[in-house]
């Protein structure tokens, strides 16, 4: 497309409305205790989250209905500073439990029985989205999103959410975890530091370089992981392996999954480049039994992203726990938008001269709003 317009997104949490789908079709918002199954051995309910970390908002749930954070499932990761709503399973907690659970945010709303939830087990996400503090008048801005309506296909890059956004550790951490360096993923999760961090953070992190127990001082109670595996390393020194086992088993095999990830990203980033194939080209995801492209470019291309990772398919492998290895998968190099709708375009009452537009469309699972937007607008948050 022509050259892009500067928009900025999230600037307040309302500004990125994000709506699971279910299987069936049904919008998370829409549905309710009548037109749902009420047999199972867990209850599900509807998690409604604002400018709230996705394992975060489940911890405290959990704290709250007096269970442990593994008892709750998700099919999908949803973005922290954004206003969510998603479907999620519970085991331990009964529908007197959920109705009287005293927290708005994040809130439940208990919608039945039925067995445990998995990752993946959803549609997609319908999106609401202002744009704001947009670098082009009205005209320019609806001939532009038409553009966009007629065409939305776009590269299907994993987002940042896979990365962290303002803490971009996971991929790093992954690395670490699939070369059985174990020391070196918990450091780096305990002590790298990024610019956007708090700065009582940056200094536990630096304080963490230089001693790990002086640190345990300084991380506030809301770096929760940070301190557990910390604690761990204190009363069990040099056992890095069981200190990254006390993170939740979801959020290490992420830790893996945002490796592949960023893999995945450099092999469709170079194929785009080199413009090889179109919307319906898959690409490998790398693991131990991943299945070999037919086209020879695509194959160079991963031969050398692994050479220049210094990694090999069998890093994937993990024999010991079977818990933290990777077979590998597909996935698309090219996706779409659909139903992209333009809702309204106003005045920007948050940034003065300026307009906003509020767009809606859906995505299928696993496909990155963010990804869509940068494809087509210069974005900043």
């Amino acid at each position: 497309m022509d050259m892009k317009i500067k928009a900025r997104i999230k600037q307040v949490p309302e500004d990125f409305c994000v709506t699971e789908i279910l299987p069936d079709r049904r919008h998370s918002d829409a549905i309710d205790a009548d037109s749902y199954p009420q047999e199972g051995n867990c209850v599900h309910c509807i998690l409604k989250k604002r400018d709230m970390d996705q394992f975060k908002a489940v911890s405290f749930a959990a704290s709250v209905l007096a269970i442990s954070s593994k008892n709750i499932s998700i099919c999908g990761t949803k973005d922290k500073k954004a206003v969510t709503m998603q479907r999620v399973s519970v085991i331990g907690c009964s529908k007197d439990d959920v109705e009287s659970y005293s927290s708005d945010n994040p809130g439940l709303k208990y919608l039945g029985r039925s067995p445990m939830l998995h990752i993946g087990e959803l549609y997609g996400n319908r999106f609401e989205i202002v744009l704001r503090d947009i670098s082009t008048g009205r005209d320019e801005l609806e001939e532009y999103l038409m553009k966009i309506k007629k065409s939305p296909k776009f590269p299907n890059y994993f987002g940042e959410q896979r990365f962290g956004a303002k803490r971009p550790v996971s991929h790093i951490v992954g690395k670490h975890v699939i070369r059985k360096d174990f020391r070196s993923a918990v450091l780096d999760y305990i002590s790298l530091v990024f610019p956007e961090e708090r700065e009582n953070i940056k200094e536990a992190r630096l304080a963490a370089k230089a001693d790990i127990k002086k640190s345990l001082d300084i991380f506030p109670k809301s770096s929760y992981y940070e301190r557990v595996m910390i604690s761990h390393l204190i009363d069990n020194p040099s056992d890095y392996r069981g200190a990254f086992g006390r993170l939740p088993s979801n959020l290490q095999k992420l830790m893996v999954h945002a490796y592949q990830s960023y893999l995945f990203n450099k092999v469709l980033d170079a194929a785009v480049k080199k413009k090889i194939g179109n919307r319906m080209l898959e690409i490998p995801l790398f693991g131990f039994g991943m299945s070999i492209p037919k086209d020879k470019r695509l194959v160079q291309i991963m031969q050398d992203v692994l050479k220049e990772e210094g990694i090999s398919l069998q890093d994937f492998r993990d024999d010991e726990t079977r818990t933290l290895g990777s077979k590998g998968g597909r996935r698309r190099a090219f996706e779409a938008a659909h139903d992209f709708s333009i809702i309204k375009i106003g005045d920007d009452e948050l940034n003065p001269a300026k307009i906003r537009c509020k767009i809606s469309f859906f995505l299928k699972k696993g496909t990155y709003a963010t990804t869509f937007l940068d494809t087509f607008f210069r974005i900043s948050q």
